[in-house]
């Protein structure tokens, strides 16, 4: 029997999408509980609108109602308006190219190599698995790369450029963390084998050391937000915006893939990182407000997802895995080329597939004064997540 959801309204509706993050957020916060170390807040946050739709709790899809039209609500659409290009050029605000490359530029070369290691071995799996997989599967393994590349930011970011279903942006995040869990401990576990891969990859240990002394002179961002920050970064943010689409709107369209969609999400993609060139990368809140428009955005794609759309989930799984393998071939072959040390290529390879909030961890663990250098290369991994997720989608779909 169908029902009318009890909050349709745009209030009702708002007032889900915010809470939502804020509650599992501080429910990983508060008890440290030991599932969240394998299913981390941003699943529930994804699968918590699924069932207050499918429940007719929250306008979105109605699951157990396949003969109705799917239910939705004005303000999903006002969201992936103005929400995902501000995330992205409030994110990318964050990069200081000139620096990361002057400092660690043979971290960033590996990094480099490492994400386009991630859209290589996606094409590879992609075309391995393609004929068990959905026709639209494509745009998922785009918002996959994303994903890995630069974090849940950029996950959105391609997934929004390439059009990638809500169920399979669902099924892409729980790939990237159930992939994350398998990937994780090897990258902390390869410490072990410093002196073999050192070695191997004829490290100068006094460039090493020479980084570590360099980032001590970087000048740290303040975290002292007042509400002329978020005015300044709000109204920055919308011209970006407005100039992306404008932009958009003239250049020619090529294919499924690139698309004026596709075309405004990279264009805000460059002015971001063109702004992060000016002072505006000084001005501090650019990280809370992003983030904060991420997971808004995660909700609103868990309560548009209609489930009985997946298939294939499996071999996508598999596909997942094989692309982290083929990334870990190249930056081992990459470390050889460019003389890194296991540390650096373990952050590096963190900083392509985990991002900001992994890399300092791994950094730590394998040498605490390279967390810093671990932040700077996530940063760029941002900057590099859009443009290579929907290459990998282009390639991909190349292959069908």
């Amino acid at each position: 029997m169908n029902s009318e959801p009890v909050f349709t309204d745009l209030i009702g509706v708002m007032m889900i999408v915010t809470m939502i993050p804020v509650f599992f957020l501080w429910l990983e916060k508060k008890t440290k509980w030991k599932v969240f170390d394998m299913l981390p807040a941003i699943i529930w946050i994804f699968l918590t609108p699924i069932f207050l739709s499918n429940m007719s709790v929250l306008s979105g899809i109605g699951l157990n109602v396949p003969d109705v039209i799917p239910r939705s609500s004005p303000i999903y659409a006002t969201l992936r308006a103005f929400a995902v290009p501000m995330f992205i050029v409030l994110m990318l605000l964050d990069i200081n190219i000139r620096e990361s490359i002057k400092i660690a530029w043979r971290g960033a070369a590996v990094l480099t190599c490492g994400a386009f290691g991630i859209a290589i071995g996606a094409a590879i799996s992609f075309f391995l698995f393609k004929d068990w997989l959905p026709p639209d599967t494509w745009r998922g393994y785009g918002a996959l790369a994303g994903s890995w590349i630069g974090g849940t930011g950029n996950l959105a970011g391609v997934a929004e450029a390439v059009q990638t279903p809500p169920e399979m942006v669902g099924m892409v995040v729980l790939v990237d963390n159930f992939v994350y869990v398998l990937y994780f401990p090897l990258i902390l576990s390869c410490k072990k084998w410093a002196a073999a891969f050192n070695k191997f990859t004829r490290v100068n240990q006094d460039h090493m050391e020479k980084i570590v002394e360099a980032v001590g002179s970087i000048e740290k961002k303040s975290t002292d937000v007042h509400f002329h920050h978020v005015l300044i970064l709000f109204g920055w943010g919308f011209t970006a915006i407005f100039a992306a689409n404008a932009l958009a709107s003239v250049l020619p369209q090529m294919g499924a893939v690139l698309t004026e969609g596709t075309w405004r999400i990279l264009l805000v993609t460059v002015f971001g990182i063109a702004l992060s060139a000016t002072k505006l990368k000084s001005i501090p809140g650019s990280t809370q407000l992003s983030m904060g428009l991420v997971y808004m955005y995660m909700t609103t794609m868990g309560a548009q997802a209609d489930l009985t759309q997946i298939g294939g989930a499996q071999w996508f799984l598999v596909a997942g895995v094989i692309c982290i393998v083929v990334h870990l071939i190249i930056i081992t072959g990459s470390a050889w080329l460019f003389r890194v040390d296991v540390s650096m290529a373990a952050v590096a390879s963190v900083a392509a597939v985990g991002g900001a909030a992994s890399a300092p961890v791994a950094a730590s663990y394998h040498r605490e004064d390279l967390v810093p250098v671990s932040i700077m290369l996530a940063l760029l991994g941002y900057g590099l997540g859009n443009f290579i997720g929907v290459l990998t989608a282009g390639m991909c779909y190349r292959l069908l």
